[in-house]
Formats: structure tokens, sequence, C-alpha cells
């Protein structure tokens, strides 16, 4: 092997761990602001101060899906789990067909919330996939899901977008269909190498329907104005929550103090990217400041950990977070796919390998194209 290939080969290797550590930081990162905010789900940000003070460790989660111990995840992390096994096993990119053939194949009512559910019922029942989430229950039920339709178009916010609406679409419709593809196409740009939290907000302002920008721009303002992140959340609390989930109306106050709280991506989405944009470029910040947000904290900071472990990878994580989420979640390996040895960090590796894969057809594409153009310039 001659010096240039010698080169080449540590320069590929340096990028294939880049990469890798972008992934992984992406899943684990998605993982660790699960685990910590599904106990403290639906709680004020006072409760959670009074009670915790700032949260950021693990608790016993109160209603397991899969494990009670301190780390363990919900349903936002296994709804996402089904999408990178959709992709592995297609090897690329997905359609709506081949994650609902993962759903049917392996999904199990007890492990997912109602409305994957009901969705589950009706692709057994034979509705059209592309077509399946419309009248669901208005939930980020896509959202939180679609942080792997990023990676598999990494550096493609666009075709992330479009993949990330389709897929969408099997479990939600309307604005918080649209909200899954906005997910989909922030995690695109935050694996590319030259992303910062800027790019990623931009990208995500860029890729949203004209309901949703108009709530994160709004959301983006009060941050920008805000000096703290508590100041950020007071103000949200006051101007931005949704009073109104799902078509009805509860008492401001009683809704306030967190005893009734929205799973709306109008707010959701919102919160996720002011906290997104306050917290500079400290990732482990930027999940603990989303777990303590409350409501529905343990979807907001798994949108957040997704985003900073994307942008900053695994490494820019406390270890201990990562050691602790990957012990106590073998059992959902185990009961998924069989496999207690499988966990985050070898599904990173796994949908790396696709990323090699989708490099290839764009070879074959550009040679298909050149065949067909010829001579034409």
């Amino acid at each position: 092997m001659s010096t240039t290939d010698k080169t080449l080969t540590a320069q590929l290797k340096v990028m294939t761990s880049q990469i890798t550590d972008k992934v992984y930081g992406c899943l684990i990162g998605g993982a660790i602001g699960d685990a910590l905010g599904s106990p403290v789900e639906g709680w004020s940000q006072e409760r959670i101060r009074k009670e915790y003070g700032k949260l950021d460790s693990f608790l016993p989660h109160p209603d397991p899906f899969f494990e009670e111990e301190p780390g363990a995840v919900s349903d936002d992390s296994v709804i996402r789990h089904f999408v990178c096994l959709a992709i592995v096993r297609q090897g690329g990119r997905i359609t709506p067909d081949e994650y609902a053939e993962t759903l049917l194949r392996q999904l199990h009512p007890d492990h997912v919330w109602l409305n994957q559910e009901i969705v589950l019922n009706k692709l057994q029942a034979g509705i059209n996939p592309w077509i399946s989430g419309r009248g669901s229950i208005p939930t980020p039920g896509a959202a939180m899901a679609m942080a792997p339709i990023g990676i598999v178009n990494a550096g493609d916010p666009r075709q992330a977008y479009q993949d990330g609406f389709n897929i969408g679409s099997v479990t939600q419709d309307g604005v918080h269909r649209d909200a899954a593809a906005t997910v989909a196409a922030g995690t695109a740009e935050a694996l590319s190498p030259e992303a910062t939290r800027e790019t990623v907000i931009e990208t995500m302002l860029e890729h949203s329907s004209e309901t949703l920008y108009r709530a994160c721009d709004l959301s983006l303002d009060i941050a920008m104005d805000s000096n703290s992140v508590d100041e950020f959340v007071r103000r949200f609390y006051d101007d931005l929550l949704d009073w109104r989930w799902p078509g009805v109306t509860w008492d401001r106050e009683q809704y306030r103090q967190g005893e009734l709280f929205s799973m709306s991506t109008l707010e959701i989405i919102p919160a996720t990217m002011g906290i997104f944009s306050i917290c500079g470029d400290d990732a482990d910040r930027c999940i603990v400041e989303a777990v303590n947000f409350g409501r529905d904290c343990d979807t907001i900071a798994t949108l957040i950990g997704n985003l900073v472990g994307a942008l900053d990878g695994a490494s820019s994580l406390r270890q201990d977070w990562i050691d602790q989420c990957e012990t106590v979640n073998r059992k959902v390996f185990e009961q998924i796919e069989d496999d207690s040895t499988d966990d985050f960090q070898s599904m990173a590796i796994r949908l790396v390998d696709v990323l090699k894969n989708e490099r290839e057809r764009a070879k074959q594409r550009e040679a298909e194209l050149s065949e067909i153009l010829g001579n034409t310039q």
C-alpha cells in the first residue's frame, strides 16, 4: 500500500469513527433524555424544583414498559427503535409499507402508548399504512420516533423532511405528522460535518409547516429575550402553553400546574427548540433543562437528546448516563430482538453500515444518470 493509500485509509477511519460517534450520540442521547424525563412526565417545573431541585439523575420509573430501574426508557425510545429496525432490515431509506411490516412483525401493544396500539390495530385490519395515521390521537408519537429517518438521510434535510412526512403518516396526521418531518430534517442537518446549533434551528424552521413555524418562531423569540433558561420556561408557561388537548378546554391554573398537560407538538417542538437554542454548546445541560421544563418532558428531553447527540456525538455526553442507560435497557433489546447483547451502540453501528449502503446507491445513481445523459453538459 502506497503512502497516499495509507493516508486515505487513515482519514476514512477517522471519518467513520466521527459519524459513528454522532449516530450513537443521537440514539443514546434520546434514550437518556427519555429515561431522565419519564419518571416526572406531567409534572410542572415548579413541582420538579420543589421535589428534586434541578433533576439530573435517573429515577425509578413509576409505570415501566420494560424495567422500573433508574435509567429505563419509555415508549418514546421503543417506537424509535422500531424505525431503526425497519431501516436496518431494508438496508436504507424506508417507505410506510416497510415500517408497517416491522411494526406488524414485532410491536407488542404493551410496549407502547394508546395511539400506537390503535395504529397497530388499524394495520392489522388492513388499513393502508400511508394513511393509517388519519384521525389519530394528537400526540408527538411520530415526532419522537423520527431521528432515525434523519440518520439515514444524514446531510440531506430536504429528503429527510419528505421521508419523515411519509413515515409520520403511519401514526399521525396534520401538524403532528408535519412536526415529525421537521424533527427528521433537523437530525439530518445535525449529522452534517459543519453543522451548528444555529444551522439546525434554521433547518428546522425552513422545513416546517406554517403553523409549526409560527409556534417555533414565537418560542425562539422568547428564548432570545430571556436571560436564563428559567426565565424562558416561566415566560413559555405564561404565554405559549397549549391549553386545548385534544379538543377540550381545561382550567388554566390547574393546567399550568401540571395536573393536566398537553402532548401537542405545537407545545413540545417549540419548547424543544427554545431550550436547544438557549443552552449554548453544553449537551448535558440541554438535556437536563429539557427534563426540568416539566409537562411532557420525557418527549422534550428525548428530542433534545437526539439533536445534541447527533450534533456533538456520544463523546459529549456524561459517561455515567450512557453506562447506566445501556445496562438497564438490555431487556428492551432482548424482548424486541431476542438478543440481550444488542444495545444502542450496536444499533448505531448497524445504521452507519446503512449509510455506507446509501453511498453505494448514490454512486450507482450517478452512473445511471451519466449513461442517460451521455455527453450532455
